[in-house]
């Protein structure tokens, strides 16, 4: 096994993965977007929750990215941020049953 490819420092792949997270979450946001504006109800409330945790996703890679290059005391908004992100997915997560439910009950 290679781990020269797994180096954090002279891998390749870090500098790679850190800019295909940024445009994920922009095709991601994108997307989100386009949903929230075509639905609505339950639906909508959970769009516009990820196209928020999108954005905060986003900022946490933007503290990532600083406490790299910029001030590694930056470091902690990553952790910071990254934790209002799966929040925010744990509510969408549990619209989504709740909806879920209310449609098999309707059925």
């Amino acid at each position: 096994m290679n781990l020269e490819l797994l180096n954090y420092n002279t891998s390749f792949l870090s500098p790679m993965l850190k800019w295909i997270a940024p445009i994920l979450f922009l095709l991601a946001s994108v997307m989100l977007a386009k949903a929230y504006r075509n639905y609505g109800g339950v639906f909508k409330d959970a769009m516009g929750l990820l196209v928020t945790s999108v954005f905060v996703g986003a900022l946490a890679f933007l503290f990532r990215v600083g406490g790299d290059f910029i001030l590694p005391n930056f470091k902690w908004g990553e952790s910071l941020f990254y934790l209002v992100f799966v929040v925010f997915n744990v509510i969408v997560a549990a619209k989504f049953l709740k909806l879920i439910k209310e449609f098999k009950s309707n059925v």
